[in-house]
């Protein structure tokens, strides 16, 4: 018999992101936010988020900084803000972050201190900062579409209280924070 169990991990919903390819990031898009991929930056809370639409699927894409928090320890990443970006997608209930920007932050070897947040799929989700706002982050899934990216779920939109726009011509995206 048939194994029916449903999936329901993220992965499963989206459609694929094949115009965002992995150098994008820190070459492309980085030249059109304006700041660089995972590079170290202040970590001043950002009450308007300029991001940009990017390639033919008009992709919102932000640049926000990210921060690992007191309940994690690690041995070779740093504490200091890293930019990292986003793509924006309001039909991820999760917001996830690639092993590369773990990486950048040492938590390929980090200790979590307290409890981990456990979700669907037995997927660990880590308490990260994000433009100063603590979310339960999961890892991008290594076997997914979207291993190279950094999902902007609608968790994050709800802990921030931050509204989006999406529009215009020519087409741009936005966060506006409380």
């Amino acid at each position: 018999m048939a194994d029916l169990t449903l999936d329901l991990t993220f992965d499963a919903l989206c459609a694929d992101f094949e115009d965002i390819q992995p150098s994008d990031l820190a070459e492309r898009v980085s030249q059109k936010l304006g700041c660089r991929y995972l590079e170290e930056t202040s970590p001043e809370r950002k009450k308007l988020a300029r991001g940009a639409v990017w390639g033919p699927s008009l992709r919102p894409i932000v640049s926000l900084h990210v921060q690992i928090t007191d309940n994690i320890t690690t041995m070779s990443g740093t504490r200091r803000p890293l930019n990292v970006h986003f793509l924006f997608l309001e039909a991820s209930p999760q917001t996830y972050i690639s092993e590369e920007a773990l990486k950048m932050m040492g938590i390929e070897d980090a200790v979590v201190a307290g409890e981990a947040l456990v979700g669907p799929n037995d997927h660990v989700r880590l308490p990260l900062k994000i433009n100063g706002y603590k979310v339960d982050v999961a890892r991008s899934p290594s076997n997914s579409h979207f291993a190279h990216l950094n999902i902007l779920g609608e968790d994050f939109i709800r802990v921030s209280g931050a509204s989006a726009y999406y529009g215009g011509n020519p087409p741009n995206f936005e966060l506006a924070f409380p």
